[in-house]
């Protein structure tokens, strides 16, 4: 029978938290076994979180790295260790170069002992991290093309807007309609239809590399792109550029046809009192222009008569 101490040392032993405890300065006394085991996993030396070095010295170090919550991990422990405040929590990232991780800190004073011992545990929360990256991620993307979506483009056009302001720099939207795509389908099918718009989407994609742009599924066989610091020259030649490559796409049906792209585009430097609400009517008028003179072309709204875009 294995005597009380003995059992506690190896039921701790068992957990998949890293535990450790810290005195008042911030000194480790105690270590579990997967608190020594994530060390070496890491490339981490004894001296860097192993009994006898500081753990207090350790967030500094980090801090000086460039880890912008070490600051916050170290004024946390010490309220702890002060008795400030009960108890610290904290969600962060530590991913590897390997794979994304993250991991909830709890700091909490020892219970019953009155020599001010700490305990700090990490506990690994990266599957339901992933969980939520993923539903987030479908909640932005359309399913079939993979491009972000409406609600996408809503959130990120609001922020570029915002940027814009700021900066006083150009921004641009372009909206593209895929030219008799009713026609494809009743010719060959959803399926192929499926097919055709993963190809489009496939080709606008490549067209939107930068961290200030965004392709999105607008809606049916509608589609759009974001543009940050982008004028209307820029914005008229991407749209031109986009459309010759879904014409070289040499989608064909009903014998001699093939798909193409009719499109609209609007550009502005923002100020207070626009919306981009205002920017997103401009293309869409400029997209219906571009339809009425005979679809498979560009239009921008500043080149439309009374359009001020």
């Amino acid at each position: 029978m294995l005597d009380r101490s003995t059992l506690q040392a190896l039921v701790i032993d068992s957990l998949e938290e890293q535990i450790a405890v810290i005195d008042r300065e911030g000194t480790i006394i105690y270590v579990n076994r997967a608190w020594t085991k994530f060390g070496i996993d890491n490339g981490l030396s004894s001296e860097f979180g192993g009994v006898g070095s500081n753990y207090l010295e350790v967030c500094q170090t980090s801090g000086g790295s460039g880890d912008s919550l070490a600051g916050e991990t170290a004024q946390g422990i010490r309220d702890v260790l002060s008795g400030k405040r009960a108890s610290f929590y904290l969600e962060y990232p530590c991913h590897s170069p390997d794979e994304k991780r993250w991991f909830i800190m709890r700091v909490t004073a020892l219970q019953g002992d009155a020599s001010g011992l700490c305990v700090i545990s990490h506990h690994n929360i990266t599957q339901r991290r992933l969980a939520e990256e993923r539903v987030e991620y479908l909640s932005l993307h359309d399913q079939l093309t993979g491009l972000s979506n409406r609600r996408h483009f809503d959130q990120f056009l609001d922020n570029e807007w915002r940027r814009s302001i700021r900066n006083r720099s150009p921004i641009s939207i372009i909206l593209f309609d895929i030219d008799y795509f009713k026609d494809y389908n009743d010719e060959l099918g959803h399926l192929a239809g499926d097919q055709c718009l993963a190809k489009v989407s496939h080709s606008l994609q490549a067209f939107s590399s930068r961290s200030s742009d965004l392709a999105v599924r607008y809606g049916g066989e509608e589609f759009a792109l974001i543009l940050g610091d982008t004028d209307y020259a820029e914005s008229l030649k991407l749209a031109e550029d986009i459309r010759k490559a879904i014409h070289d796409l040499d989608i064909q049906y009903c014998g001699t046809k093939r798909i193409t792209l009719s499109a609209g585009a609007a550009s502005t430097i923002p100020d207070k009192e626009q919306t981009e609400v205002f920017l997103v009517q401009q293309a869409d008028k400029a997209l219906y222009t571009a339809k009425q003179r005979g679809r498979n072309r560009v239009v921008h709204a500043r080149d439309i008569i009374g359009m001020q875009v």
